[in-house]
């Protein structure tokens, strides 16, 4: 890509106050067509380059060009007086981060489309939307429009403007006629915990080790067959299915093991390097919360000292919404005194909790209401030591390991990236 393509093509931050360079910007992204922007581009230049002394011929074409565009402008009015539609709800699909989402519309057509499609603007610079196929839709018909946005990082994001595009007939200019605004959560996408011994071990492990063995609490009524996973009594195979399918398979009965775990969040940050390192801390989160779910051991989840409302049976989905929803992380912030970042602000809530609690956050507390803690250390320099048990409390995880882990599962396109805690 040339370095004038770069600066056609470049998102700016939209500001909280839009200013006429914003107002102008957006013009230039929705009413323009790629041969719009290559005539005005033309014009641009004829214009610089008319500045060199005796180069007239630069400013005839530039007439010529601008001339060209006032007789678009009554062809772009009367495509959006001709063309009446009505559009139905916006459907947007949640995806993880790095993912391609997509958004579709239904539009029904009260006079011929002879042309058109489905784009997004004003977003995110971190979203890049990929507009639909320019389709006809026939008077009284209803079409289904999709378009595609590419994802980079976790957030929810609001689309300001979802739009149907109709070209004037030159093709040079465009109609984005606005059809409402949507919302995209983009997920984290989680380390995959693969085994965590450090959940059950030492003495304040010993409050865990129940919820995951449901042999010890479960109830009398069969509810069907999963995969063996370890912990689980022997008693409880299923010979049936193990005959059948090669490997073990456990019989799942209705559990009564009350709340169960619960998970606490904690993603403040004393430095920059800790800032750093908020991203990792939320995959890390979201890895231990699945695996608890899939367990079936999570009984409350904790933002901070704020509860989130977990949905039974939902796969985890208002979990990792939750977590989309955590606010980026601010590099402008000032930095507070040295001993305002230095003090622990203990875990709150306003209900006291009636199971065991396990916090992860980027440094230790000593918290009289939390069993056990895993935190991602900043500060560590990649070893080969990937974790560090401080105690039989505490679990230190280096975050340079998890990172470097992470970008090897990305640049092999794998959907998540596999730890042991």
């Amino acid at each position: 890509m040339s370095l004038f393509h770069f600066f056609i093509n470049a998102i700016p931050r939209s500001p909280k106050r839009k200013g006429l360079l914003m107002r102008l910007y957006y013009v230039w992204q929705e009413g323009f067509t790629q041969v719009g922007h290559a005539a005005a581009a033309l014009m641009l230049f004829s214009m610089f380059a008319g500045a060199v002394p005796g180069f007239w011929a630069a400013w005839v074409f530039c007439g010529l060009d601008f001339m060209y565009f006032l007789a678009l402008v009554p062809c772009l009015f009367m495509t959006a007086r001709k063309s009446k539609f009505k559009a139905g709800d916006i459907s947007v699909r949640n995806v993880y981060e790095g993912e391609t989402t997509t958004v579709d519309l239904h539009v029904f057509a009260e006079d011929k489309l002879n042309a058109v499609s489905l784009g997004c603007f004003r977003m995110d610079p971190s979203l890049k939307c990929e507009e639909s196929a320019l389709v006809m839709v026939d008077a009284g018909e209803t079409a289904k429009l999709t378009c595609k946005i590419q994802t980079k990082k976790r957030g929810a994001f609001e689309i300001p403007k979802v739009a149907l595009i109709i070209p004037e007939i030159n093709g040079a200019l465009r109609y984005a006629a606005n059809a409402g605004k949507a919302e995209l959560l983009v997920f984290p996408r989680p380390l995959r915990v693969g085994a965590f011994p450090f959940l059950t071990s030492g003495a304040s492990g010993a409050v865990f080790a129940p919820l995951l063995m449901p042999s010890l609490t479960r109830g009398m009524d069969f509810v069907g067959v999963r995969e063996y996973r370890e912990g689980d009594s022997l008693r409880d195979l299923h010979h049936k299915a193990f005959a059948r399918y090669g490997k073990p398979f456990t019989k799942e009965f209705e559990t009564e093991r009350g709340a169960g775990a619960i998970l606490v969040l904690d993603v403040t940050a004393r430095s920059l390097r800790e800032k750093s390192s908020v991203e990792m801390l939320i995959r890390l989160a979201a890895g231990v919360g699945l695996w608890l779910l899939e367990r079936k051991a999570l009984g409350r989840f904790f933002i901070g000292d704020d509860e989130i409302a977990l949905v039974e049976g939902d796969g985890g989905v208002s979990f990792l919404e939750a977590l989309a929803r955590i606010p980026a992380t601010s590099w402008l912030e000032t930095r507070t005194s040295r001993n305002a970042t230095s003090a622990q602000k203990l875990w709150s809530p306003a209900a006291r909790p009636l199971g065991p609690v396990l916090r992860m956050g980027l440094f230790a507390t000593d918290d009289p209401l939390v069993h056990k803690q895993v935190i991602l250390d900043a500060h560590s320099k990649l070893t080969d030591e990937s974790k560090n048990a401080i105690s039989d409390d505490v679990l230190s995880v280096n975050a340079a390991h998890l990172e470097k882990a992470f970008q090897e599962r990305s640049f092999e396109n794998s959907h998540e990236a596999e730890v042991s805690l």
